[in-house]
């Protein structure tokens, strides 16, 4: 059978034929070149069947079309013309949140465009209000800087933001404010589809400027409440990142691990040191129905002697079922399992159900955290999808079972958990 043998290419070529012409049609914001440079050939150049299916993959990776078709018209002498569907998303995203209790107010609201001016540059701004004391986020990132596969960025903001600390039985011990102002310029290269090698230098400053202890908080977190100066933290951190992920919109497929390294010192004129190391790793299986199942393992320890450092384990992102930032430590480690499988499917409409099962170990150092208790959770959700709208993904998840009594049975929030 010839390798070219489906829906969208003639069954009578034979061999490699030379593409004639590109035609892109669907583009109505997306600039032409957005999709011209993400592919492995150009016109007069000799078209394989490996180099077809890489780049409508690599389109794909763009996240900013719902659907990329590709189809073959044969010509005269072995030259075909390559046409190119596109059905763009929606990419500029509004959001907001706020909250409000006692004599607190805390909100934000921003919005950001992965496609900004049709050129798959990402441009975002967030403005938040903790009593009536205003911060904000600005946010660039081109990932084909120059038209290469180079990622350039920088994220600059002053935010005055709210931290809840807890016990590990998820007890409350208080809360503190924490003034932050900080600047990230960041640089990644893709070498090869499967290895991307980053820097970022981060410039940040930021003081705790008041807290709230109850009659539950420890003398150790006590005593870290009370480092009240300002401090400065210049830092360096490398990434390396092994794997690739490749998206069919909302269904993912592939293997990846990332290793960070996070160093800070005086001699870089930080007022403080850290020495921070974070391993991610995630493995996704396209199953029948179009379903999902996923891995996900993080492990990172951090030397720091500031509460604000530390790594706040908790609902948001790590374990279902508890709050957000319950677990706070020094030592994680981290495992999450998802089926994702949809009930309804439409261009603009998916309903997914979710059934997961999630695990941390938690500790302050490495001897600890080799007898630290595991602390899990497994349950059932649903996720409400837009396919036609980038980040348009509603989560709804239920831990039904807990390692032990769970403080925050159902969590909300936007995008899949991992």
């Amino acid at each position: 059978m010839s390798a070219w043998a489906n829906h969208s290419i003639p069954h009578s070529l034979n061999k490699a034929p030379t593409v004639k012409k590109i035609i892109i049609r669907g583009l109505s914001r997306t600039k032409e070149i957005v999709v011209r440079r993400e592919l492995l050939f150009k016109e007069n150049q000799v078209l394989t069947p490996e180099a077809l299916l890489a780049s409508v993959q690599r389109l794909k990776n763009l996240r900013i079309f719902s659907k990329v078709l590709p189809y073959l018209a044969l010509q005269k002498n072995n030259q075909v013309i390559l046409t190119i569907d596109v059905v763009e998303k929606w990419t500029t995203i509004p959001y907001f949140s706020f909250s409000s209790g006692g004599d607190t107010f805390y909100a934000y609201a921003g919005i950001y465009d992965i496609n900004s001016f049709g050129r798959y540059i990402e441009t975002g701004i967030q403005y938040d209000n903790w009593n009536g004391k205003s911060g904000g986020t600005f946010w660039f990132r081109n990932p084909r800087f120059l038209h290469k596969r180079l990622l350039a960025g920088f994220n600059l903001g002053s935010t005055t933001r709210p931290w809840q600390l807890y016990t590990a039985e998820g007890e409350h011990q208080g809360k503190y404010i924490l003034e932050k102002k900080m600047l990230n310029i960041l640089f990644k290269k893709e070498f090869k589809i499967w290895l991307e090698a980053g820097i970022t230098l981060g410039f940040r400053e930021d003081k705790i400027v008041d807290s709230s202890p109850t009659e539950k908080i420890d003398a150790n977190t006590l005593q870290l409440l009370t480092k009240r100066d300002k401090t400065r933290e210049t830092s360096i951190t490398t990434s390396l990142r092994v794997g690739k992920l490749n998206y069919d919109n909302y269904l993912v497929r592939g293997k990846q691990s990332t290793i960070y390294f996070k160093y800070a010192d005086e001699k870089i004129g930080s007022d403080k040191t850290i020495r921070k190391i974070q391993w991610k790793n995630l493995i996704f299986w396209r199953l029948p129905f179009k379903g999902n199942f996923g891995l996900r393992f993080n492990a990172a320890a951090i030397d720091t002697q500031d509460i604000q450092n530390y790594f706040y384990i908790g609902g948001f992102e790590n374990i279902r079922g508890y709050f957000d930032g319950q677990f706070r430590s020094k030592v994680y480690g981290q495992f999450n399992a998802e089926y994702r499988i949809p009930s309804f499917q439409h261009d603009w409409l998916v309903i997914q159900h979710i059934f997961f099962i999630d695990a941390v170990r938690t500790a302050n150092n490495f001897n600890d955290f080799k007898t630290a208790k595991n602390i899990y959770s497994a349950g059932i959700g649903v996720r409400i999808i837009s396919p036609r709208i980038y980040s348009f993904n509603g989560r709804i998840d239920i831990a039904l079972f807990s390692s032990q009594k769970a403080a925050s049975y159902i969590s909300f929030g936007a995008q899949q958990f991992f």
